[in-house]
């Protein structure tokens, strides 16, 4: 099936539509040893060799999207230059070529999409879908109720407050607590800055929902395909259906 080049730069993971159109813009672009700089120039990626750079692009796979319940302990990349354990490691064998849409810390457990699908993975993480982010974390002490308030996105500065945040006691232990905490947008190692901020350092941390899909009967360490009706629910979501979309 022809589509547009930028259409399929971004399908391969490689760069959102914006940036593949840079790239054709700038001759960067070839197919079939031919430089392309024109946006409404088509491929057929199933067929055509396209390389930029002069590097030929992953041929076209069938797109397939994959939950996991990672478990602490493994760093959330394809591969790691110091050996340590990556995500893939639990998928295996695994014929398709698929990456972690976003992160999980190296000790951080939970809900983690993987697919090969690069458009709709740059799009679930577009602060502007503001894709909803649970996680379940156990701190030292009980905060109280002005405690949970005063939570705070530190991503520009210990004085900005996450106005999309909510957060909410789960339950309780002698001397610590489960906070239930959602956001909307992802940042590094976020949720731990939040609750050392406030006095309530995180012992353990799991996400337990990432743009409503949930690890609910899997196991850590365990991954599914996901379903149709998921797929269609995650595509709603971004308002992105390939029927449709244009190139």
């Amino acid at each position: 099936m022809r589509m547009r080049l930028q259409k399929i730069l971004a399908q391969s993971g490689l760069a959102s539509r914006r940036e593949g159109e840079a790239w054709i813009r700038a001759g960067r672009v070839s197919v079939n040893g031919e430089v392309v700089n024109a946006l409404g120039s088509q491929a057929d990626p199933r067929v055509d060799r396209i390389e930029v750079n002069g590097k030929s692009i992953p041929r076209f796979e069938r797109k397939v999207y994959f939950l996991l319940n990672k478990p602490a302990s493994y760093m959330t990349t394809c591969e790691d230059e110091h050996g340590r354990r990556t995500v893939l490691d639990l998928l295996q064998p695994m014929r398709f070529r698929i990456f972690p849409v976003g992160r999980l810390d190296w000790d951080t457990e939970g809900v983690l999409l993987l697919t090969n699908d690069g458009a709709l993975a740059q799009q679930l993480l577009h602060p502007r879908y503001r894709i909803q982010r649970t996680y379940l974390a156990k701190v030292e002490g009980i905060p109280t109720p002005e405690t949970l308030r005063r939570l705070i996105a530190f991503e520009n500065g210990p004085r900005q407050r996450d106005s999309q945040g909510e957060a909410r006691i789960a339950r309780v232990g002698p001397r610590h607590a489960w906070i239930e905490i959602n956001l909307r947008e992802g940042r590094n190692r976020q949720v731990r800055r939040m609750c050392e901020a406030v006095g309530h350092p995180v012992k353990r941390l799991r996400r337990i929902q990432f743009a409503g899909l949930t690890a609910e009967r899997l196991g850590l360490g365990h991954f599914r395909p996901l379903t149709r009706d998921e797929i269609r629910a995650l595509k709603h979501l971004v308002e992105f259906d390939p029927a449709t979309a244009k190139g």
